[in-house]
């Protein structure tokens, strides 16, 4: 690992540090009943118990599918589309007060009519999902694909290359590294969107368990799963940002 690596792994452990003795000191003082907010070390003891529980994994492997759901619908259908709004030039004004006239719409707001449409069932939880990061990975498409060189297009089309040819050697990698950016970030918001659907309404998930946990007082599971979640949730973004900066290594080297 390079000094940079080092560095900000250390980093992390700091600020992880911090948060956790603020969170301590919080409640060793009173600030907040315990019955609300457990301490760390209590949340700490009941994460092997959570580990040891089938339901857990269950319930989790549910959140992730519909994740993983939710993240390939909304990057193929936006990937596809913005390549076809991005090089059509007409198309990207139109198409653009749309997106923005949706993104106004929180995704929160559509919960309960999803559930009238979809049920409490995964399929809810993935359309709500899509609909709020369809938009992220739409709009870097675009710009991935309006960021294209214009001596290439033009030296593109002085050789006579076809449109299939323009888009697989020219248009797709000049807007790789935006379109790889666009699912790194919606990534992160469609796993929170996935969760509060859960928590507002569904059958299963780890928002369900948390909920559960919450309801039968047991407070420091509910904040042990919650830790979890945060967890996987790094993982996730750090294979992502990996993802990215070998991506856009690889076409800078190309």
């Amino acid at each position: 690992m390079n000094t940079t690596t080092i560095r900000g792994i250390g980093l992390g452990i700091l600020g992880t540090a911090s948060v956790v003795a603020v969170w301590a000191l919080i409640v060793e003082l009173g600030l907040v009943s315990s019955a609300s907010l457990p301490s760390p070390f209590s949340v700490a003891a009941s994460l092997p118990v959570l580990l040891t529980d089938p339901n857990f994994y269950r319930s989790l492997a549910d959140t992730l599918g519909a994740w993983l759901a939710a993240m390939v619908i909304a990057s193929v259908s936006a990937i596809v589309l913005g390549m076809i709004i991005g090089t059509v030039k007409f198309l990207s004004a139109p198409a653009m007060v749309a997106v923005n006239a949706l993104r106004s719409i929180p995704s929160s707001a559509l919960i309960p009519i999803a559930i009238l449409i979809f049920g409490l069932g995964s399929a809810m939880k993935i359309a709500v999902a899509v609909y709020a990061v369809f938009a992220i990975v739409l709009i870097n498409t675009i710009y991935g694909v309006a960021g294209r060189e214009p001596m290439r297009v033009d030296a593109a089309r002085s050789m006579r290359w076809t449109w299939w040819q323009q888009y697989l050697h020219l248009t797709l990698p000049s807007a790789t590294p935006s379109i790889v950016t666009g699912i790194r970030l919606a990534s992160g918001i469609s796993l929170v969107v996935v969760i509060s659907t859960e928590l507002l309404g569904a059958r299963s998930g780890i928002g369900i368990t948390i909920v559960q946990y919450q309801q039968a007082l047991r407070v420091e599971m509910a904040y042990a799963a919650i830790t979890m979640v945060g967890i996987v949730g790094v993982i996730l973004y750090s294979v992502l940002a990996a993802v990215e900066r070998a991506t856009i290594d690889r076409i800078r080297l190309g």
